[in-house]
């Protein structure tokens, strides 16, 4: 198996949005907090079009030839000028490897390139969110240094 690890093309949109529509079923299955829409994968066509189009976006696909098995989304954010540390930051929004494909290190090929792309803006800090019963997620990002920092907590009422 050969993989290559490409910057994302609109040939590749519609595989994104169907990887994209596992990656969110995942979610589903691991807590039920992640209802989506029935028609979501309309809006995230729209918004990944919207991203592919920005400079401070990176949106790549892992391929097996010519089939999409994998995608990322990274973004470069700014804080609100109120902290210490540099108002600029790498964020990891997304990254999807369809489920045969997992454990056979396309993530870690992905997020060098990721890595690759933030040191090329001068980014030096890099943050993204995992759901809290994402146990593979949560080991995958731990594994490559990503260390805790803050806690999203929320309150269902009524």
């Amino acid at each position: 198996m050969s993989i290559e690890i490409v910057e994302a093309t609109e040939s590749h949109i519609p595989d994104i949005v169907e990887l994209w529509k596992e990656f969110m079923d995942h979610h589903k299955d691991i807590d039920p907090r992640f209802p989506a829409r029935e028609d979501a994968h309309v809006s995230f066509e729209q918004h990944i079009r919207e991203l592919m189009g920005t400079e401070d976006t990176l949106v790549l696909v892992a391929l097996d030839e010519s089939r999409v098995v994998g995608f990322s989304i990274s973004q470069v954010n700014s804080y609100p000028p109120i902290w210490v540390e540099s108002d600029k930051h790498g964020f990891i929004d997304t990254m999807a490897i369809t489920a045969d494909y997992r454990r056979k290190g396309i993530g870690e090929h992905m997020l060098g390139r990721i890595f690759e792309s933030f040191a090329s803006h001068g980014i030096d800090r890099i943050e993204l969110t995992v759901a809290a019963r994402n146990e593979v997620g949560y080991s995958f990002w731990r594994k490559h240094g990503f260390k805790d920092f803050s806690h999203r907590l929320y309150l269902q009422r009524g």
